[in-house]
């Protein structure tokens, strides 16, 4: 469901939202689609501003002002609704430069021993089809062999 469904102030009659505040929000929900999208594919860390997800880095990251979310169409809808998914964001996420550096430290040690894993499984696989190339050889010299004494007999 959409966070951003109501675009009037409180107690002003229903409007059609003017173009620039179309594009502010649009910008603003695609920006917190790319975060949400950064972070789980960097593994549950933010990936710029030392890992630190704010207002600041939302509206950046939107190319939207921070003063536009000050703005009486902006400052009970749609700041309060980014205040809500920065909670709630901010509660899955390390806060601190030291907490980021052992949270990526912890998903780099994971994906050292991913390496290590899929290095054996790689050697496994090698050997297999070695082993099966040379079995290949073996009957191809033997289905030589069988064609040349049919072509005798």
């Amino acid at each position: 469901m959409d966070t951003f469904t109501q675009f009037k102030q409180p107690g002003a009659p229903t409007e059609k939202p003017n173009a620039r505040t179309e594009a502010a929000l649009g910008r603003l929900r695609q920006a917190m689609r790319a975060i949400e999208a950064d972070i789980q594919a960097h593994h549950g860390i933010y990936p710029l501003n030392f890992g630190r997800v704010t207002q600041s880095e939302l509206c950046r990251r939107a190319d939207v002002k921070k003063a536009t979310l000050q703005n009486p169409v902006h400052k009970d809808t749609t700041r309060v609704e980014i205040m809500a998914w920065l909670d709630a964001l901010n509660a899955e996420l390390t806060q601190t430069r030291a907490g980021t550096r052992d949270r990526v430290t912890a998903v780099a040690d994971t994906l050292s021993a991913d390496l290590v894993h899929l290095t054996v499984a790689k050697q496994a696989l090698e050997a297999r089809l070695e082993a099966a190339d040379v079995l290949i050889q073996h009957l191809r010299q033997e289905n030589a062999l069988l064609k040349s004494r049919l072509d005798i007999a």
